[in-house]
């Protein structure tokens, strides 16, 4: 639109130079949200070319052998969790019942029959008690075992008897020479 086709129809000057800055402030916004609308579709289109590509990488996948392998994983994962927490338990019980060599001790206790309830092992205690009346000489407190090594000497008597000649014989030392 011109200013002459305006001024054609009657209109004064003044009144089409208002008409034609209106009607320049509508072509403004119009062009502003045309170009906004354009940026929004290359933008989604963009996007789409985006999506479209990683789709792509997943063509051929079998999503339900993909579902079935991360199920077998949970669940090797919760069975050796489990088999852990019970290894442990069974070890612990076994150090607080004075097992003086806890991987002997364990091959006494059956775990297959063996269930964890939260933190209470059901079925050990029965098994423990066996495993201690059968097997005593795995289990006892350390400290009130002593160990006799026989020297050849009297321990409970006197010792201002003792030659150093016996006391040289006793530690595998050579007799003296004089």
């Amino acid at each position: 639109m011109k200013k002459e086709e305006l001024t054609a129809l009657g209109i004064t000057d003044e009144q089409a130079e208002k008409v034609l800055e209106m009607h320049g402030k509508d072509q403004n916004e119009a062009a502003s949200k045309l170009s906004e609308a354009e940026n929004k579709l290359a933008a989604a289109e963009k996007n789409a070319k985006e999506l479209t590509e990683k789709v792509k990488a997943f063509d051929g996948v079998d999503l339900e052998a993909l579902r079935k392998s991360a199920a077998d994983w949970e669940t090797k994962y919760n069975t050796d969790i489990a088999k852990a927490k019970l290894d442990s338990a069974v070890e612990l019980a076994l150090t607080r019942a004075g097992a003086k060599d806890v991987d002997l001790a364990r091959h006494l206790i059956d775990t297959s029959i063996l269930k964890l309830d939260g933190d209470k092992v059901v079925g050990l205690a029965e098994q423990l008690e066996k495993a201690k009346t059968d097997k005593a000489f795995l289990f006892g407190d350390d400290a009130k075992e002593t160990a006799r090594i026989d020297t050849g000497i009297d321990h409970g008597g006197a010792t201002d008897t003792i030659s150093d000649a016996q006391i040289r014989a006793v530690m595998g030392l050579p007799a003296e020479t004089k």
